[in-house]
């Protein structure tokens, strides 16, 4: 049976089927209306469909956003349409998609089809091995001259000034650089309880019990280590393994909308004009362990896809960062501050030992600094000062005193 998810989808599914024949009324809420009321049946026909795959919930509102619009756009009963009907709906979609969303609309347009209004073999049963032939002629492949760069890409210094600017929200800290490493989905993440984070000395092992695109596994931990560590330490609910992992200040479960916000507004006040969303630190984690020299399988196997065509979706590095990346290798040019995230680590501690976040500046632990420079100084402040509280004992002025004399008495004797 399908679950609900972080987007609530259940209710949505739910609250349209009841309220279907709304479809029919115009409102300045409602952006697309059924033009016809004999194609209401054909909603009908999917709900039945939907729940005999049992397919997701998501997957479910997607599909009939697209038929929505199917309806919308004719006054014909659908079973009456011809190819230049539906090059008409595709037309429209063109003008108001990009190349990637009307691709997509194509093939769930076939999909639709093909469950309501399926072809008929010789012997009058449905033809299952064919799309209908009034929407076979759609061809999904983008066309690559429509395609326009993603706006959410960042670099490594952006990503450090995100968690720096919520150094006083640990949760969200621990969210950021846990998606960015794992490269789990946001309902993936948010749906995970204090019961699947399994802590070991260095490293952190969270087991994706539910609601995983493709299904159960494991989630690393390495980098991330300090910040899930450091998030559980506080945790209002740490002794309690059924809370969810990530909850807000209220203590209930953190939903993509909430992040995205605090997102969008760490970006606007420190200046980063990208619209990054919970989404964008998958995509971008893929493209730094692609620019890191991750191989294709590796980055698969910890995306827990099942192959790596995935990859292409979600890269987003291009020409300019493969070419810098082998002259950096070939030892050609040397790797600038831009590639310092090629190798992003925790900060071990010099004196405890404690790993700790990479944006920390002193030991959460011991309070010690971790930055080698800072010793040194450090150290050399501390022997001026107990050097100089050496100096302020009155026996040892008293010594140095004695000795000044007798060396001026000396040199006195020996003139």
């Amino acid at each position: 049976m399908a679950e609900n998810d972080i987007y609530n989808s259940e209710e949505k599914y739910e609250r349209f089927k009841k309220n279907l024949d709304e479809l029919m009324q115009a409102s300045p809420a409602r952006k697309y209306i059924c033009q016809n009321s004999e194609n209401l049946v054909y909603f009908k026909k999917l709900f039945l469909r939907f729940e005999a795959q049992d397919i997701s919930y998501v997957r479910r509102i997607r599909l009939l956003q697209v038929f929505k619009i199917i309806v919308h756009k004719t006054a014909k009963n659908l079973k009456d349409l011809t190819r230049e009907d539906i090059d008409a709906i595709v037309a429209f979609v063109n003008q108001q998609m990009n190349a990637k969303t009307a691709s997509d609309f194509k093939r769930d347009t076939k999909y639709l089809w093909k469950a309501i209004l399926p072809d008929i073999d010789e012997r009058g049963r449905t033809d299952e091995t064919v799309f209908p032939y009034v929407v076979r002629h759609l061809k999904i492949a983008v066309d690559k001259s429509r395609q326009t760069s993603r706006k959410d890409r960042f670099t490594w210094q952006e990503f450090e000034k995100l968690l720096a600017y919520f150094s006083q929200k640990p949760c969200i800290q621990a969210y950021l650089m846990f998606a960015l490493e794992s490269l789990a989905r946001p309902q993936e993440l948010l749906w995970r309880r204090i019961k699947d984070v399994e802590l070991h000395d260095n490293y952190a092992k969270v087991h994706l019990t539910s609601h995983g695109k493709e299904g159960v596994g494991i989630l690393q931990g390495i980098d991330s280590y300090a910040y899930l560590t450091q998030w559980l330490n506080k945790h209002p609910f740490k002794n309690d393994p059924e809370r969810f992992l990530f909850v807000n200040e209220l203590g209930e479960q953190y939903n993509p909308a909430a992040l995205n916000k605090h997102l969008r507004i760490a970006c606007k006040k420190l200046g980063i004009s990208k619209k990054i969303t919970c989404y964008s630190l998958k995509r971008n984690g893929v493209t730094f362990r692609r620019l890191r020299g991750d191989s294709d399988v590796e980055i698969q196997h910890a995306a827990r896809w099942t192959s790596t065509k995935q990859l292409k979706t979600y890269d987003l590095s291009d020409q300019e960062d493969a070419f810098k990346l082998e002259l950096v290798k070939r030892g050609l040019v040397k790797a600038d501050a831009s590639m310092e995230h090629l190798q992003p680590k925790t900060r071990p501690c010099l004196f405890c030992h404690l790993p700790n976040k990479f944006t920390d500046t002193v030991c959460v632990q011991c309070r010690r600094p971790l930055d080698r420079v800072k010793i040194a100084e450090l150290e050399r402040e501390r022997e001026i000062k107990a050097l100089d509280e050496f100096m302020r004992i009155p026996q040892i002025q008293e010594l140095f005193k004695t000795v000044h004399s007798l060396k001026r008495k000396v040199e006195k004797e020996s003139g």
